[in-house]
């Protein structure tokens, strides 16, 4: 994070205790985080509005770039915060926006936390979506570790005071998704990734039921 990013550092300190209360927020598998530094993608499903917010409130201590569809950024308030204050970038959807892939691509150089929702869009009845191509390409481009991440909820609907599980899996290096060599294979890699993905939440549906 800039020192520019002063309130959003605030924001998350002062609120990540309320957001993790009220949505009984619960992190397993922390530890498979790989440490600081190192060239990362963190890639999660995506349920709610909501996931953001908790995702990053969940481990304050390393702030989650993410994208943000574009239409968010037309508010200049909400522009300036979500831009200024947490990082995020606009991504114009469905166009291969190689502008947004670019300042991802500089995050994970960067040895930033660059958060991805691999459907590309909100799951509507929480069922797992196909991914888009985007995290695959940044991973070729840059050699990054995946991390992929569950948000688990009651039938995948976060709600407030039913608990919300936060599941980091085993990190995923390129090699794992095939995406080490002359001819990357980037349908095995998005279709892997949801699958790890979906295992996660399987594995701790038992959980939130």
């Amino acid at each position: 994070m800039t020192s520019s990013m002063w309130l959003g550092r605030f924001l998350v300190w002062l609120l990540a205790p309320l957001i993790r209360a009220l949505m009984r927020v619960k992190v397993i598998g922390q530890e498979n985080l790989p440490p600081e530094g190192e060239k990362l993608v963190l890639c999660s499903n995506h349920i709610s509005n909501w996931d953001p917010i908790v995702l990053i409130v969940a481990q304050p201590k390393r702030h989650i770039y993410f994208m943000a569809k574009a239409e968010l950024f037309k508010n200049p308030l909400f522009a300036w915060l979500l831009g200024k204050q947490f990082g995020a970038f606009a991504v114009h959807r469905g166009t291969g926006d190689t502008d947004a892939l670019a300042v991802a691509k500089k995050l994970v150089e960067e040895g930033k936390i660059m958060g991805i929702f691999p459907e590309g869009t909100r799951s509507k009845d929480g069922k797992l979506l196909r991914a888009k191509s985007g995290t695959s390409l940044i991973v070729v481009q840059t050699g990054a570790t995946v991390q992929p991440v569950a948000v688990v909820a009651r039938k995948q609907r976060m709600c407030p005071f039913r608990r919300t599980l936060v599941v980091y899996g085993k990190p995923l290096s390129p090699a794992d998704l095939h995406l080490d060599g002359e001819k990357p294979d980037i349908r095995y890699a998005s279709r892997r990734l949801m699958e790890v993905i979906g295992d996660l939440i399987e594995q701790h549906r038992a959980e939130v039921e």
